[in-house]
């Protein structure tokens, strides 16, 4: 049975929609439980934009896995478990630590010397991100995405400069990973050097 906050009758009816493509039913979920799971990594962490990275990361995993939800309890206990996964990783993570990649220490990771096919996989891996962002974006998706990934703005900032509501820039947002993720095959692997 749902929790009673939800828009649907039935975990399991709407699990099995967006298993079989519905994009509105996905939002359903996305939309009711993004609330509370950005709370919950806020509380967690203390700082607003990593909690809004965990909560997008959260729905990312959860429209990878979903399939592998079970039933056995409450779509909403699932999804706090992959929350808590994900907000125990960023704890245990190093902060990355950001530079031109047209920088000579560029190549340099962790003291290592990145390898010539790796470079070269990372480079096929942006341009595929470069066109994903132009043919799949719309342009307020492609100012969000500047905005939260390039000037490095909180949700509310962008919000307040382009006169929406939070939960749009954050709906935008998992538009755009999602157009990424689905555009840019060995994106994760590329990020987690």
């Amino acid at each position: 049975m749902a929790h009673p906050r939800t828009p649907w009758t039935s975990d399991a009816e709407l699990v099995e929609a967006i298993l079989k493509g519905s994009r509105e039913h996905f939002d359903l979920l996305y939309d009711a439980y993004f609330p509370r799971v950005y709370r919950f990594a806020l509380k967690r962490l203390r700082d607003s934009a990593e909690a809004e990275d965990v909560a997008q990361e959260v729905f990312m995993t959860i429209y990878k896995v979903l399939d592998s939800y079970q039933g056995t309890a409450p779509l909403i206990v699932w999804v706090f478990g992959i929350t808590r996964n994900v907000v125990n990783r960023r704890f245990r993570k190093k902060r990355p630590v950001l530079e031109s990649l047209d920088a000579p220490e560029a190549r340099e990771v962790a003291g290592k010397s990145v390898s010539a096919d790796r470079a070269v996989e990372a480079r096929r891996v942006l341009r595929s991100c470069e066109r994903a962002i132009e043919r799949d974006l719309t342009p307020l998706q492609r100012r969000i995405f500047h905005l939260k990934h390039l000037r490095r703005q909180s949700i509310k900032s962008i919000a307040g400069a382009l006169g929406k509501s939070e939960d749009a820039i954050k709906a935008n947002l998992y538009r755009v990973r999602r157009a990424l993720a689905e555009n840019a095959a060995g994106l994760d692997s590329v990020l987690n050097v």
